[in-house]
């Protein structure tokens, strides 16, 4: 995939295809624009909406902990192992990033839930701004994450250096697909392709099989309706 989405650092030719790496990234970004907004323009008495919000950040949270966690297990030791024996000791400083800013990151997905899970309980404005704050750093520090990683540990420096075409889709293959509860796995695809350009979505579902197009069709009611009820107060293209 070539084409940039929104907020994409970098996307060059190289051996291995990384066009779901750059569609999950797209989501973790489109999601946290929309967030950011819902938190200032949802009312505080809404508790429904804030109820809605709070079930929304479970499952983005949920959807980055996986990420995030098959990055730790399977892609930085895989790349580790060939930097290490390339000897390429900034390749090395790199991923010894990736791993601190995983690290960093998830104490703010404690912070944003607690915070969601407050106002789903009761209108305090003082925790509605306690929160803003919780969004805001976790937008700007994953999105510098996701700008890193893009630039240096995926996209240029070292995956598409190290790691053959091939390899890299036994890996995606073997590593990275699965892991996700039937249920979670019935809201990440539509979660994926929401606000995809249809140039980008359209080969990857026809790639994809018909499997996934049925899981697709399965999922997207229901993602509908939780997406609508969360972000009930943000205008539409906030995040596309």
């Amino acid at each position: 995939m070539t084409t940039l989405l929104p907020g994409q650092a970098a996307a060059p030719a190289g051996p291995a295809d990384l066009s779901m790496m750059y569609v999950l990234h797209h989501g973790f970004r489109r999601d946290l624009a929309r967030f950011v907004e819902a938190v200032h323009l949802t009312p505080l008495d809404e508790r429904r909406t804030w109820r809605a919000l709070l079930e929304r950040w479970d499952l983005f949270a949920r959807l980055l902990h996986d990420h995030h966690h098959k990055e730790d297990e399977h892609l930085w030791p895989l790349l580790r192992a060939k930097v290490d024996t390339a000897g390429d000791r900034a390749a090395a400083r790199v991923l010894d990033a990736m791993e601190s800013e995983h690290a960093a990151i998830d104490p703010l997905l404690e912070a944003v839930h607690s915070g969601f899970s407050s106002l789903a309980g009761a209108p305090s404005a003082t925790v509605r701004a306690g929160l803003a704050a919780d969004l805001a750093r976790a937008r700007d520090d994953l999105g510098a994450h996701l700008g890193h990683e893009e630039r240096d540990a995926i996209a240029i420096a070292i995956l598409q250096r190290y790691v053959p075409g091939e390899e890299w889709s036994d890996v995606e293959r073997s590593k990275f697909r699965g892991g996700l509860a039937p249920g979670d796995l019935v809201r990440l695809l539509p979660w994926c392709v929401e606000d995809l350009p249809e140039d980008v979505s359209g080969p990857l579902l026809a790639e994809a099989g018909l499997v996934f197009r049925a899981v697709l069709r399965l999922g997207r009611p229901r993602f509908g309706r939780l997406e609508r009820a969360a972000f009930a107060h943000v205008p539409a293209g906030v995040g596309a």
